[in-house]
């Protein structure tokens, strides 16, 4: 029987790449300020495709982990490349943060994907 806390992790998960990424894709300008010590050039065609393609990517991310939820047969392969890809995502914000690039507000952010990544560990473990 799956147990609820292991849908309710999904499903904020989801709510977390949903609406952060839809905010990143919203304002961009507002995002860089609170995140980043630096600026980027979205009339760069290229710099923009980037822009929006990582953030349509963790919105879709955001999509798998509620459909996880839902659908439990589907949970483990999504719950390890994305657990993966949160803890490499939190080591990649910690290091812009020690680069001078990124600012203290970015650490939020990886703490709470370290504890996703965590979350998402154990229901796999216990799912075994």
């Amino acid at each position: 029987m799956d147990k609820p806390w292991k849908r309710w992790v999904l499903y904020l998960a989801a709510a977390w790449n949903v609406i952060g990424g839809g905010m990143a894709l919203l304002d961009p300008t507002k995002h860089f300020a609170q995140m980043y010590t630096t600026s980027l050039n979205l009339a760069d065609p290229l710099a923009a495709f980037f822009y929006r393609s990582v953030w349509i990517n963790v919105i879709a991310w955001g999509v798998a982990y509620a459909l996880a939820a839902m659908w439990p047969a589907a949970r483990r392969t999504v719950l390890v490349a994305g657990g993966g890809g949160k803890l490499f995502y939190a080591i990649a914000c910690a290091a812009l943060l020690g680069s001078g690039v990124g600012k203290p507000m970015i650490l939020v952010a990886a703490i709470v994907d370290t504890l996703f990544a965590a979350a998402f560990a154990a229901v796999v473990l216990r799912d075994r």
